[in-house]
């Protein structure tokens, strides 16, 4: 296998060329590898060499976020591999903007109704996904399916969109995200335009009045979760589904957020959200490489072979006690720690991420923060706090001088009850674990890298919750631990 030096378009760093050779060898073997390695490390260019010594393309590469999916591309063309950036129906559909999420069902369901229901004549040639739905639109074909039609050496994709070609390997890019639920919000009032559309669809009295009393039960529950199954049988489930696709059929996409409460593993009620959570896909390919910086264990899918490249330069981290988000424990006293911590840190540092564990605990620290749940202007200073779990804490690069992680991000516990049940059904390893730690670990990581850009220049990560204290040596694989003694100083 070829991957010395020369046939490098960058020049490698140390270890590279040796690992990418393994990973080829493997590759070959027809094995799945989970290769870790931390940020900066150059695991890309190294996954690349890999696939180009071992002749294995096409490949398809799996990311969570397609924000990836033009750097890898851009990696890919100085190896001169044309790569494709293929997007999901939210993106491509052109019936999306009136369908919104249940053009999935109208697709799958009543695709012969559809008037983009065809493919150009010519394999489309474009590099991404943005032109080809301009190119649809104005020929009046369908860029999802279109996308299909695309050679490519390397098809860059999201996780959960289907793959309907052969490819000689997979890569599966932050793999630690497989850990994580798939995690979707509504808003209560989504849910009661939904019940007034039942209403005039024909649901018949006994559908509607176990709506109403489940109606009831959401605006009653604070921070609670929500059993969908103690309103409605599987007769009126039945009748719900049946609504449904009659009026999808129409393209009345009224009662979809109903759909998606019955159908997902988990429901929490959060202030005016409703938080919905089903099973992450684990992607069922072969060879595949599975590549992280975190590679928590144990890993909730099988491989065959690991490669660690083990951190050299790592954040320094401080377990502030006194301090925990957990739901019992969380009142006005706890919140002015918290304060006082903000307080504390502010004067210190410049630039400061605060990752809020909860609605609960960014309102309480909402009026000490410069910035929310936003993208700040490229010269911000103070705090600015975004959600764990928000659509800021993953993919976006958000610089600072120092993380605080105020609260550790579990998922309610009724939540990972259901989860960790659903895991068991599924065959994962330590389904408990899974459920449990993993998600909150892997959330906490994803947010320190948002201010970790520089590999060099690594920011102070305060963990601001006692419970972390039990995860101390798993910490300690990414982190420097600091003996602190409660104190943030």
């Amino acid at each position: 296998m070829d991957t010395a030096k020369s046939r490098w378009p960058v020049t490698p760093r140390p270890g590279q060329v040796e690992v990418a050779g393994e990973l080829a060898r493997l590759i070959e073997q027809g094995h799945n590898v989970l290769f870790s390695a931390p940020v900066g490390w150059g695991k890309t260019h190294t996954v690349i060499a890999a696939l180009v010594a071992a002749k294995a393309l096409p490949a398809l590469w799996l990311v969570r976020s397609l924000a990836l999916g033009p750097r890898i591309a851009e990696d890919a063309a100085l190896w001169q591999l044309f790569s494709f950036v293929a997007a999901g129906r939210e993106k491509t559909c052109l019936l999306w903007e009136s369908l919104g999420e249940a053009a999935h069902d109208y697709c799958r369901s009543f695709k012969y109704k559809c008037p983009f229901a065809k493919l150009p004549r010519e394999s489309p040639l474009f590099a991404d996904w943005q032109k080809l739905v301009a190119k649809g639109r104005e020929e009046g074909w369908c860029p999802y399916f279109a996308q299909d039609l695309i050679e490519s050496d390397v098809l860059i994709q999201n996780y959960n969109r289907r793959a309907r070609r052969y490819f000689s390997a997979v890569i599966v890019d932050e793999a630690h995200n497989l850990s994580l639920p798939d995690e979707r919000t509504l808003r209560i009032a989504h849910i009661a335009e939904a019940i007034a559309a039942v209403r005039e669809t024909g649901g018949s009295q006994r559908l509607l009045s176990a709506l109403e009393r489940m109606m009831r039960a959401v605006l009653v529950y604070s921070e609670r979760a929500l059993d969908v199954r103690t309103f409605l049988n599987e007769e009126e489930v039945y009748e719900l589904q049946l609504l449904y696709y009659r009026s999808l059929e129409e393209r009345d996409t009224r009662l979809k957020p109903l759909i998606e409460v019955i159908r997902a593993t988990a429901v929490y009620i959060e202030g005016e959200k409703i938080m919905i959570y089903k099973p992450p896909r684990i992607p069922a390919f072969r060879p595949a490489i599975l590549v992280t910086a975190t590679p928590l264990s144990p890993i909730p899918f099988e491989v065959d072979a690991e490669i660690r490249i083990p951190w050299e330069v790592k954040p320094k981290s401080l377990i502030i006690d006194g301090v925990t988000s957990k739901f019992d424990e969380f009142d006005s006293k706890m919140a002015i720690n918290y304060k006082k911590l903000l307080i504390t840190l502010s004067n210190r540092f410049r630039r400061i991420l605060v990752f809020a564990a909860s609605e609960r605990v960014a309102r309480e620290l909402r009026s000490w923060v410069n910035y929310e749940e936003t993208t700040p202007p490229p010269d911000w200073e103070g705090l600015l706090m975004l959600r764990a779990r928000g659509r800021y804490a993953e993919g976006v690069d958000l610089p600072a001088e120092c993380v605080i992680m105020a609260g550790a991000p579990y998922l309610p516990p009724e939540v990972t009850d259901r989860l960790a049940r659903m895991y068991k059904t599924l065959g994962f390893k330590d389904p408990l674990r899974c459920a449990i730690d993993l998600p909150m670990l892997t959330v906490t990581l994803q947010c320190v890298g948002r201010a970790w850009r520089d590999p060099s220049k690594p920011p102070l990560v305060v963990l601001a919750d006692s419970r972390y204290e039990k995860y101390r040596d798993e910490l300690a694989n990414y982190f420097e631990m600091v003996e602190t003694g409660g104190s943030p100083i």
